[in-house]
C-alpha cells in the first residue's frame, strides 16, 4: 500500500528505549496562526484549535500548503484522553492534487487504520504505544500534544511517536534551552526542545520551541528546511533574541516614512580609536536581524565576534519584519537596498565610527542588497559577500528547487511537473506567460513586487558599478550556494578594471552557515552538533578588513 499523502518524511523513522512516564499536564485552550516557511519562504499556513472535548482534549487545524509540500489541509482532527493517550485520528485533505481521508483509532491493541487514496482503500492494523504522540507529516497541529508531552522534560528522556502505518518510533529529549521573544507587546520565555531522531542513516533533529502554557510555538525541521512559528512571533512587532553581547545597543533608524529597529555592537573593554571603529553593516537576507538560518543565527554570531576584535558592527530588522515599520508585501529589491543605504548614512553619522572604513556585508541572497548599496552609496567603502549567489534569481530558485526535490526524493515525475509548474509561475510574475494552471494561494504567494524583482535580479549589472575592494567568502561544503557562484562573481569584479582590488577565498570544512563540519559536507543540517560560525571564517574576514587601507 502506499500512504505517501501523509507520511512521506522519513526523519520521522526511528528506534528507541522505553519514554520517561511523566503526569498529565492542564493545558490553555485556544486557537492560533502558525506560517510554513521552506528555506525562509513563505508556503502557507496552518490554522490550529486546541479545545476540551467529552473525554480529554481534541486538536484541529485547518491549512494551505503550496509547493515544494503542495498539501491542502481540509480537516484534521486527533483526539486525546485525560491522560493524553491517543484516541481517533481523522483527515482529510489534497496531495498534489489527490484527494486522500486517514480515519484511525487507537486502543490497547493498536492503531487501526482506514486510508483512501485517488479512489484506492486500504486497511492496516499495527501495535502503537498507548501513550505514543500522533504526528502524521505535514500536520504541524499534532506537535501541539508533543508541546504538552514536553512539559517537564529532561534531556534523556523519550517519548513515544506514530506518525502513521507502521511507524512507531521515539524522540528523545537531547538539550532543553531557554529563548527569549519580544512580540512587541509582551516579552516571554520560550522553551526550546532539541529532539533526536534516530534511523537508519543516523540522528537527525528537530526543534520544538514552547511557551510558558506549554502551547506550541515554533517547529523547526532542517532536514526538510521547515519553519513552522505561530504569527505572533514572525508578525512585525516580533523579535526573537536570538544573540546578544555586553556592546548591544538598540536604536531606531529613521527611513522613508518609518524607522528601522537596529542592533549596534560595540567592542567592550577596548580603547577607541581617534579616529573612530571601523563599521560593518550586516545585511539581511530573509528579514531576520541575526541571519538565522536552520537553528544558527549567521549575523548575529559574525556582529559579536567582529565587535570582540574591534569592529563596531550594525544589524536590522528588514522592513516589515521584526519592530521595523514600513510594509513587507509592497516591498522590492529597491526598497530593501533604500533602507541598507539609511542604515549606512546612519553609521556615516555617529562620532564613534572612522568615516573611512565603513564595510558593507550580505551572507547569502543578503548579498544582492550589499552590492545595490555598494554601487550606489558613496559612503560605502568595501564590500563583502559571503554565500552569495552569482547567477539570476530565476536561475537560483529552479537550482534550489531541483536540490530540495532531491532531498526529499520526489519521483521523476513528481520532479518533472514540480519544476514546470515553478517555470510557469516564473514566467507569469515575469509577464513572460499567464497564470493559468497555478493554484491562487501559489499565485498570491508569488505574484509580488519582492519576487519579481528577485528573479529578475542579475548581479552583473550591479557588480560592474561598484568601486570599492570586494571580498568574495564562501565554504568549501557549502551546498545552497555553489562554488560556479563565487566564481562568476569574481569575474564580475575583475572586469570592473585593471585597478579592481578583489580577492575571492574558499574557506575549507565550513557549509553555507559557515560552520565547520569536518572534511565532508553533513547530508542535513539537523546532524549539526556545533552550531557556532567557524573561527577561520571570523580570522580571515578580520584580516582582510584589516589589511584595507
Amino acid at each position: 500500500m502506499r500512504v505517501s499523502a501523509y507520511c512521506t518524511l522519513a526523519i520521522l523513522l526511528l528506534t528507541g528505549s522505553p519514554a520517561a512516564a511523566q503526569p498529565p499536564i492542564e493545558v490553555t485552550p485556544g486557537a492560533a496562526t502558525f506560517n510554513v516557511f521552506v528555506r525562509s519562504t513563505l508556503i502557507g499556513f496552518e490554522q490550529i484549535e486546541v479545545a476540551r472535548g467529552p473525554n480529554g482534549w481534541i486538536i484541529r487545524s485547518r491549512g494551505d500548503l503550496s509547493q515544494p509540500i503542495d498539501l491542502q489541509n481540509r480537516f484534521f482532527e486527533v483526539e486525546y484522553d485525560e491522560q493524553w493517550r491517543p484516541q481517533m485520528l481523522t483527515i482529510d485533505g489534497v496531495r498534489a492534487n489527490i484527494p486522500f481521508s486517514v480515519r484511525t483509532t487507537f486502543d490497547a491493541n493498536g492503531a487501526t487504520t482506514e486510508l483512501e487514496e485517488g479512489g484506492q482503500r486500504f486497511s492496516v492494523t499495527n501495535p502503537v504505544p498507548p501513550d505514543a504522540v500522533v504526528l502524521p507529516d505535514y500536520f504541524f497541529a499534532a506537535y501541539e500534544a508533543l508541546a504538552f508531552r514536553l512539559a517537564g522534560a529532561e534531556p534523556g528522556d523519550e517519548i513515544p511517536v506514530y506518525v502513521g502505518p507502521p511507524s512507531v518510533t521515539r524522540a528523545r529529549v537531547d538539550q532543553v534551552l531557554s529563548q527569549q521573544i519580544d512580540t512587541g507587546s509582551s516579552v516571554f520565555d520560550a522553551r526550546v526542545h532539541r529532539l533526536s531522531l534516530q534511523n537508519a542513516g543516523g540522528p537527525l533533529m528537530v526543534e520544538v520551541w514552547t511557551d510558558p502554557d506549554h502551547r506550541l510555538v515554533r517547529v523547526l525541521i532542517p532536514d526538510a528546511a521547515l519553519d513552522v512559528a505561530r504569527e505572533d512571533i514572525v508578525a512585525a512587532g516580533a523579535r526573537v533574541r536570538q544573540v546578544t553581547h555586553p556592546g548591544d545597543e538598540d536604536v531606531r533608524v529613521r527611513a522613508e516614512g518609518f524607522a528601522l529597529a537596529a542592533t549596534v555592537t560595540t567592542p567592550v573593554g577596548r580603547p577607541r580609536p581617534s579616529s573612530g571603529w571601523p563599521a560593518v553593516l550586516l545585511v539581511p537576507g530573509a528579514g531576520d536581524p541575526d541571519g538565522t538560518l536552520s537553528g544558527v543565527s549567521v549575523l548575529g554570531q559574525i556582529a559579536g565576534a567582529l565587535a570582540d576584535t574591534g569592529f563596531l558592527v550594525a544589524r536590522y530588522d528588514a522592513r516589515g519584519v521584526g519592530q521595523s515599520g514600513g510594509r513587507r508585501e509592497s516591498a522590492d529589491v529597491e526598497a530593501y537596498a533604500d533602507d541598507a543605504r539609511k542604515m549606512v548614512r546612519y553609521l556615516d553619522d555617529r562620532d564613534d565610527v572612522d568615516r573611512d572604513r565603513i564595510t558593507v556585508l550580505g551572507h547569502a541572497e543578503g548579498g544582492w542588497i550589499a552590492m545595490i548599496v555598494a554601487a550606489r552609496e558613496r559612503r560605502a567603502d568595501n564590500l563583502v559577500l559571503v554565500a552569495t549567489p552569482g547567477t539570476t534569481g530565476a536561475e537560483l530558485v529552479m537550482e534550489q528547487q531541483r536540490a530540495l526535490l532531491d532531498r526529499l526524493g520526489a519521483s521523476q515525475t513528481e520532479r518533472a511537473e514540480k519544476i514546470a509548474l515553478q517555470q510557469r509561475i516564473h514566467d507569469a510574475v515575469l509577464d513572460n506567460g499567464s497564470w493559468d494552471g497555478v493554484p491562487d494561494a501559489m499565485r498570491r504567494q508569488a505574484d509580488t513586487p519582492w519576487f519579481r524583482d528577485f528573479l529578475d535580479f542579475d548581479p552583473a549589472d550591479t557588480v560592474r558599478r561598484t568601486r570599492q575592494p570586494i571580498l568574495i567568502l564562501r565554504g568549501s561544503l557549502d551546498r545552497e550556494v555553489g562554488p560556479h557562484h563565487a566564481e562568476r562573481l569574481e569575474e564580475l569584479a575583475r572586469a570592473r578594471g585593471r585597478d579592481s582590488s578583489v580577492e575571492r577565498l574558499t574557506l575549507e570544512g565550513l557549509d553555507h552557515l559557515l560552520v565547520e563540519t569536518g572534511p565532508r559536507a553533513v547530508t542535513d543540517y539537523d546532524e549539526l552538533r556545533n552550531r557556532s560560525i567557524s573561527p577561520s571564517f571570523v580570522n580571515a574576514l578580520r584580516d582582510w578588513l584589516e589589511s584595507i587601507p
